[in-house]
């Protein structure tokens, strides 16, 4: 007889199980679950309790956690959970470490009202230790602002043009309340501190319209000097904001075997979506999605193939209801870097698919037949980074509804986009970018195999451009960049992903863009260097690689190479460009059929747009296992026209932007493919892939093992002006490609094919 067990557990932000087996017969299940909204009332949006709690707040730094109603997102170098003993046991520090450091608390907003921030806290010293900011839900603007010490010897309020001081500091405990306005004309706030009002009607920082909401709190280490610190305790928010309240259960019943199929159902609320998953042992990883749903008011049924297993488990889990105009379409980020010359901007437009220096995006897994990408979406209509996931399936020719792994927080710069990667599991982990130190990275592990409809974060780090790689049999090897002395390179490895190595340098010659790529256990990456520090000068070809998981490294002819490198004349030097007055954009890094790296880039006269820079000449170099051959491809007319190499055999071929596109001489253009049958020292265009394009298409990027026909990733957009970015896919020969939809309301839709593309 095959056992058949079923379970139903509670909503995702919970975190609690419920399980009953059954036994090929009935079985009902009643579980509470899930959230509905509230009506609004003055209520506490977040409690720390005093940081007791050893669950939530272990001493050590901070983590990203869930309080209640209340998220925390952790600084790069977060803030310490300290015990001190006597009336205030654990508390917070933040201290000043020579960079800034901004801890968030995240909390239901308020759009109208009052929102009251108390908390205690005391200075180490009389200088700058401590910034409290409240801001909006998105974006950078500040409302009430208080810095400890900004004004040396005082408690200060910035009133939008200087700080204002207002409390004679010294380094003892003190109760600090603020009283903020909200809505309508109200942009101040009242301040007590030990009960005594030191300011009323004091003005935000920034003006605010009505309607804004305001849902975040920035305990900043800002500028201070190094060691300083300030302490916070019983930090408590409340204020007129809607609140979850829970639902009504639900329950899964009539769980039978029949006719070689396993059958459940149960009750589906209206437009929320259900997860069903199945497992073949209830360890807490094995889970594979088999289902989403979306409910419609009524009872749902569900029915799988049942298998040869002794005994196979089944769950439903509600889902968080979807947040309207956020992850209900494909919709990529729109950006302009604001460096502008007579040509327009440096780069711009739709920079979903953007860097070629986060490698890679997309992985087709032969295990499940799917693709699964990221990508930097965005809030409808508006200009607000979020990392997305999702995957194309093969075999329904279906996209799931994208996930958003994380939010950005207002930040607009796709170069915070992410990079995917597979464990030999079947985790889908997502590697979001940071930018410097000002902005954290973030590692994200899927919640099952193969699965990304939910993530959970595993750790923040100081991470820029990440390019992982699963290998098979020993882990992950990361490379990425720091700002330490320009944007130097660095790897780390880890076996499981959740312990890590340290931060290794690998090359710091003034600075460097690297792109990656692996082959039967090899690691190689080719990179420029940037003279002076200088991107805009960006130029030389340099190459290494390592087939013994970092331990070593070496040229492609198997020179060793001493690491990190730091002198521009080195054995990784393939060709100098500065003597040629070159410089160089990397664009993709592929092997050949005897496993010999082979890079694709383009070479320019210099960084701005326009003709005064052609030719901008798409370039190739490859080892042919005794010397390297560099040949040419063809022209574009911008330095970030980026594509991607793809080589099976004999036939390789490339496809990118090549041909001028709706905004001439501006980021992207017309998709092309360009084969070559000679290994890359001739090549033809094959065919022009888009035509009469409304934006220009920008940024192809090559799927690791790309399978068709989701072969070529990429978005649109207007780079002269602030435009909707849309997201697309070819096959492998061009004749075929899809618009991703706008709008996907349901779990799952089917990608638009674009006639005569």
């Amino acid at each position: 007889m095959i056992r058949f067990h079923c379970a139903a557990i509670l909503d995702r932000f919970k975190k609690q199980w419920i399980r009953m087996a059954c036994c090929c017969g009935c079985l009902v299940l009643s579980i509470g679950s899930g959230a509905v909204m509230a009506q609004t009332n003055e209520n506490v949006l977040a409690d720390v309790q005093g940081f007791d709690s050893e669950t939530i707040y272990p001493a050590g730094p901070l983590q990203a956690v869930i309080d209640g109603f209340a998220s925390w997102s952790p600084a790069a170098q977060p803030a310490q959970i300290l015990s001190l003993g006597g009336a205030h046991g654990k508390v917070l520090r933040r201290s000043q470490t020579g960079t800034d450091n901004l801890d968030y608390l995240r909390f239901p907003a308020v759009t109208e009202g009052t929102l009251t921030i108390k908390f205690d806290a005391r200075a180490s010293s009389l200088e700058r230790t401590l910034d409290i900011v409240l801001m909006p839900t998105s974006g950078s603007s500040m409302a009430s602002m208080l810095g400890w010490g900004t004004v040396a010897g005082k408690i200060s309020y910035y009133d939008g043009a200087a700080w204002i001081p207002v409390f004679n500091l010294d380094t003892n405990w003190h109760s600090v309340e603020i009283v903020n306005y909200i809505g309508g004309a109200s942009n101040f706030f009242d301040l007590k501190i030990d009960g005594t009002n030191y300011g009323q009607n004091l003005p935000f920082r920034h003006a605010f319209s009505p309607g804004t909401g305001f849902g975040r709190l920035r305990i900043g280490g800002i500028r201070g000097p190094v060691g300083q610190f300030g302490d916070i305790d019983n930090l408590v928010i409340s204020g007129t904001a809607t609140l979850p309240v829970p639902e009504l259960p639900f329950s899964v019943i009539n769980a039978h075997l029949a006719e070689g199929e396993f059958h459940l159902s149960f009750h589906a609320d209206l437009n929320r979506d259900y997860l069903l998953e199945k497992s073949d042992t209830l360890e807490p990883f094995a889970w594979r999605m088999v289902g989403l749903l979306t409910g419609d008011g009524s009872l749902q049924s569900f029915s799988h193939p049942a298998t040869n297993q002794t005994s196979a488990y089944y769950r439903v889990e509600r889902l968080a209801a979807l947040e309207i105009n956020r992850n209900d379409g494909f919709r990529g980020i729109w950006f302009t870097l604001g460096q502008f010359s007579e040509h327009g901007d440096k780069y711009s437009g739709g920079l979903g698919t953007y860097t070629a220096n986060h490698v890679p995006i997309a992985i087709y897994s032969e295990e499940v037949n799917k693709t699964f990408f990221v990508y930097g979406g965005t809030i409808k209509d508006q200009r607000h980074l979020l990392i997305m996931a999702s995957y194309y399936d093969h075999a329904t020719h279906q996209v799931m509804r994208p996930t958003i792994v994380h939010d950005k927080a207002g930040v607009n710069d796709p170069h915070d986009n992410a990079s995917i990667c597979i464990d030999a599991e079947g985790y889908v982990w997502v590697f979001v970018s940071g930018r410097a130190k000002s902005r954290p990275g973030f590692k994200y592990r899927s919640r099952a195999p193969y699965n990304v409809s939910g993530f959970e974060l595993m750790m923040q780090d100081e991470i820029t451009y990440p390019q992982p790689w699963h290998l098979e049999g020993a882990g992950f090897f990361h490379l990425f960049t720091k700002y330490t002395a320009g944007r130097e390179l660095y790897w780390e490895t880890s076996a499981d992903g959740t312990n890590w190595s340290g931060h290794q340098k690998l090359a710091g010659i003034g600075g460097h863009y690297q792109v990656s790529n692996t082959r039967d256990g090899k690691v190689g990456t080719f990179f420029n260097r940037h003279p002076g520090g200088s991107v805009d000068k960006r130029t030389d070809l340099y190459y290494m690689q390592t087939t013994d998981f970092g331990s070593t490294w070496t040229t492609a002819g198997g020179t060793p190479l001493s690491i990190p490198l730091t002198t521009t004349n080195n054995p990784a030097l393939i060709i100098d460009y500065a003597a040629q007055d070159k410089l160089v954009y990397g664009l993709d890094l592929n092997f050949d059929s005897n496993g010999y790296p082979v890079m694709l880039y383009i070479t320019s006269a210099g960084y701005q747009p326009g003709p005064q820079n052609d030719p901008r000449t798409w370039t190739i170099t490859r080892w042919n296992g005794s010397q390297w051959i560099t040949s040419t491809v063809c022209q574009s007319d911008h330095n970030y026209d980026m594509g991607s190499l793809y080589i099976n055999g004999t036939n390789w071929f490339i496809i990118g932007p090549t041909q001028t596109g709706p905004q001439p001489y501006q980021t992207g253009g017309e998709m092309a493919l360009w084969s070559s049958q000679d290994e890359g020292l001739t090549w033809t265009l094959v065919r022009q892939i888009t035509h009469s394009s409304t934006y220009n298409h920008t940024y192809a990027r090559r799927p690791k093992n790309a399978a068709d026909p989701f072969f070529a990733f990429w978005a649109d957009g207007d780079p002269t002006t602030v435009s909707p970015s849309r997201l697309y896919f070819s096959n492998s020969d061009g004749t075929q490609v899809w618009k991703l939809p706008d709008d996907s309301p349901a779990p799952f839709s089917t990608p638009e094919e674009i006639l005569n593309p």
